[in-house]
């Protein structure tokens, strides 16, 4: 008799009280290792209404910051992506091969004759940020 009485109970809630549940997918990612520093980097991509790689992000001080967009890829093979974080005299992007998984710099132009040093190339992961 309880059993009864408690999915009775149970399917009127169903129908009474609806529950909205969301569910949230992850986000495209990296984390790089760079060998010579012993460093630790994130990126992360995010997607358009098109469901293509649009805008870069990178973990500063814990938080993902907007860093730039993409600015080419091919698919299976290489994104390149700009990182106005590294320096602002400069159009900077990173390389990442996408079957190797190395990252490396790659300069879009330069905004005046100042030596620019580059940041070392890095190895790295694939990851899925839930955030």
């Amino acid at each position: 008799m309880f059993y009864k009485i408690l999915i009775l109970i149970s399917c009127c809630s169903y129908f009474i009280l609806p529950i909205k549940v969301f569910g949230l997918e992850p986000t495209s990612g990296i984390v790089c290792y760079s060998l010579n520093e012993k460093q630790k980097t994130e990126f992360l991509f995010k997607r358009n209404n098109d469901n293509i790689f649009a805008k870069a992000f990178k973990r500063i001080n814990g938080n993902f910051i907007e860093v730039g967009n993409v600015v080419g890829r091919k698919t299976s093979s290489f994104i390149l992506f700009e990182d106005n974080s590294v320096n602002k005299n400069l159009d900077f992007a990173w390389h990442l091969d996408e079957v190797t998984k190395n990252l490396k710099p790659y300069i879009l132009s330069k905004k005046n004759n100042e030596l620019i040093i580059l940041p070392d190339e890095q190895s790295c992961i694939s990851k899925n940020f839930w955030y």
